[in-house]
């Protein structure tokens, strides 16, 4: 099957260890419960919003159009730090769904839809601040491990019993390395941080309807700053997070190419705006929420981008 959009930016770009980046953190272990709600529903190509001319002339040339993709995920993270060094496990459980437009015009003729849920790919992280007495800045190296789903098909419609794009699955069957850093520091009542990190498949499992699949290499840049004039119990907090994937490679089959301009329908540059804030309740526990608010989308061919990200948690030290 070939699709005419995919996913630029599949996942979470929110930074959400601050309190493990030199501002408030302490040896110990810490756990963390998050929620995220993605999604994907508006039409983009390039850096424009798609017409509904252009989407129906990629459905009369035989391509099919996605039309939305919602994804919400909860994720238990454990932490533990010391003076100098940190490691942290992120297991997510991924509830998906999702509709495609078949390949006949006018939209909306035919279609078919996917549900599914499960364990997604668990991720083990750790950092490193031992470069100076001021423990400001450090390394992160970690892995992300092939744990989630790769063989989906489409539950109903036209494509019922078709595999689901590899993007498109809650798993994406490859291992991969995640290396980068990061800075911190303090300006009068203001914290602050940098951060920058690469993820790269270096190892992928094959799966039906797969083969050949690796998702492209994805960069992203973190910095934010908070406010602690109200004290320690409350903390404002604004964030930019930009994300730039590099597109997937594959058999057709599994990565799209845009009919008229021969490149993979996958990949793109979007930064996200996001402000937050992080409350203490008490006993070593606080909760926080973002809202991620797109400032930027530029998408190879036609792919769907969402209007805003949701993001709320609750996070324990002991």
């Amino acid at each position: 099957m070939n699709k005419a959009n995919a996913c630029a930016a599949c996942g979470d770009t929110l930074s959400r260890d601050w309190e493990s980046q030199g501002i408030s953190s302490k040896p110990g272990f810490t756990a963390d419960v998050s929620y995220d709600y993605l999604n994907q529903n508006r039409q983009r190509y390039g850096t424009s919003a798609a017409s509904p001319a252009l989407i129906n002339n990629r459905l009369a040339a035989g391509e099919e159009v996605e039309d939305y993709t919602r994804t919400q995920t909860m994720t238990a993270s454990l932490l533990y730090n010391e003076d100098t060094w940190g490691m942290g496990i992120m297991l997510p459980y991924v509830m998906r769904s999702h509709g495609t437009f078949g390949t006949t015009a006018p939209l909306g003729s035919s279609y078919s839809t996917s549900s599914d849920a499960g364990i997604g790919d668990v991720r083990v992280v750790g950092r490193y601040t031992g470069f100076s007495d001021e423990r400001s800045s450090g390394i992160i190296a970690g892995i992300k491990l092939p744990t989630g789903s790769t063989s989906k098909n489409f539950d109903s419609g036209t494509a019922v019993g078709t595999p689901l794009d590899a993007a498109l699955q809650i798993g994406t069957g490859s291992t991969d390395i995640i290396l980068g850093g990061y800075t911190t520091g303090t300006i009068d009542i203001y914290g602050w941080f940098l951060q920058g990190t690469v993820q790269h498949a270096v190892a992928t499992k094959q799966a039906l309807g797969n083969q050949d699949y690796r998702p492209g290499d994805a960069y992203l840049l973190n910095t934010g700053i908070r406010y602690a004039g109200f004290g320690a119990k409350v903390s404002p907090m604004l964030q930019l997070n930009v994300i730039r994937r590099q597109a997937d490679t594959g058999t057709p089959v599994t990565v799209p190419i845009d009919p008229v301009t021969g490149v993979p329908v996958t990949g793109g540059t979007l930064a996200y705006l996001a402000p937050g804030v992080s409350v203490r309740v008490g006993g070593g526990a606080s909760v926080y929420g973002f809202v991620q608010i797109p400032i930027y989308q530029n998408v190879n061919s036609l792919q769907l981008t969402p209007g805003y990200t949701l993001t709320v948690g609750v996070r324990q030290s002991f």
